[in-house]
């Protein structure tokens, strides 16, 4: 079997307060730092979701081994609000959440590219967590051609664009994210015009009708109509006294924008966004689909595995 396992939480298992903290806990194994830590990994972390992707030859024990370093990070009880999966059920997880049909917005498309991009980061993987990813996004890939699940569904930003005024507008980007390019291309193909977008290095970026600025213009953020900030930043960007025809949307994880804002202001941060949605996540064909596929390249790599076992090869964690 794939000797692979996931720890995780998600939106649906904790709030945003705790998938904050988990999501700043995780950072120390993040990328090359996760060499020290004494198993193989793959941090994946999101907006809605943390999740440790690991391999070893006690999935149990490094399983425990993960949870005692989470411990040392995060104050409170949380445990109860992680899940676990091994071997195969990790694998159909991995494409699940690749293909975007464990998101909060089913079917989005930047998960795919954080899935890819958490992979590239990891370093010493055994052959199993580079199958299991690799493979993940290939059959990822195939789930939203083949059900053009992007055009089933209702996007982050059709849900956006139906709760608040944008035209006429002075409208306010934080972070030069996916999020915010897509955002940035669907608002003018819309028709709006009146848009700034503010990043830590502003001289990095070239955008055409656009006014590209610094974060000091945060400071002054109540003469900007709707706000929307997608940024990586650990702290709070914007805090303060706005009024009731400020619209502001906070993406982030951890969060951008002080909740005492929105006793002022209109906000909305993820999880509200979330329920305001309000899509159905029931696929059952492309459940279907993964499953086929995920059950398949597992049996394929276990032969393959046993293979060179056969033959005197040798590979810790196959």
């Amino acid at each position: 079997m794939l000797s692979i396992a996931v720890l995780g939480i998600n939106f649906k298992t904790a709030d945003l307060q705790l998938r904050e903290a988990v999501a700043r806990g995780s950072q120390i194994l993040g990328g090359e730092r996760g060499i020290f830590f004494r198993h193989p990994l793959v941090l994946l972390s999101t907006c809605n979701r943390t999740e440790f992707y690991f391999s070893a030859g006690d999935l149990a024990e490094a399983h425990t081994d993960l949870l005692a370093h989470l411990r040392l990070q995060i104050g409170g009880f949380f445990e109860q609000r992680l899940y676990s999966c091994f071997g195969l059920d990790c694998f159909v997880h991995l494409c699940r959440v690749a293909a975007g049909l464990d998101s909060a917005m089913v079917g989005e498309t930047e998960i795919q590219r954080q899935v890819r991009v958490a992979y590239s980061r990891a370093k010493w993987l055994p052959s199993c967590l580079h199958y299991a990813f690799q493979k993940a996004l290939k059959v990822s890939k195939l789930v939203r051609h083949q059900w053009e699940l992007e055009k089933r569904t209702f996007t982050l930003y059709g849900t956006l664009w139906q709760l608040a005024e944008w035209k006429g507008k002075r409208i306010l980007l934080v972070g030069y994210s996916e999020i915010n390019r897509g955002l940035l291309s669907f608002l003018m193909h819309k028709g709006v015009v009146d848009i700034s977008l503010c990043t830590k290095n502003p001289a990095a970026v070239k955008l055409e009708n656009v006014h590209v600025c610094n974060r000091s213009v945060l400071n002054r953020w109540q003469t900007y109509d709707v706000i929307v900030c997608a940024s990586q930043a650990e702290n709070y960007l914007i805090r303060g006294q706005g009024h009731s025809g400020h619209f502001l949307f906070d993406l982030s994880v951890p969060r951008n924008v002080d909740p005492e804002v929105g006793k002022s202001a209109v906000l909305y941060n993820i999880d509200q966004l979330i329920e305001e949605q309000g899509t159905s996540r029931c696929f059952e064909r492309c459940e279907a689909l993964i499953w086929e596929n995920a059950v398949k390249l597992a049996r394929i790599y276990c032969t393959k595995t046993q293979h060179v076992l056969e033959s005197g090869g040798r590979e810790s964690h196959l």
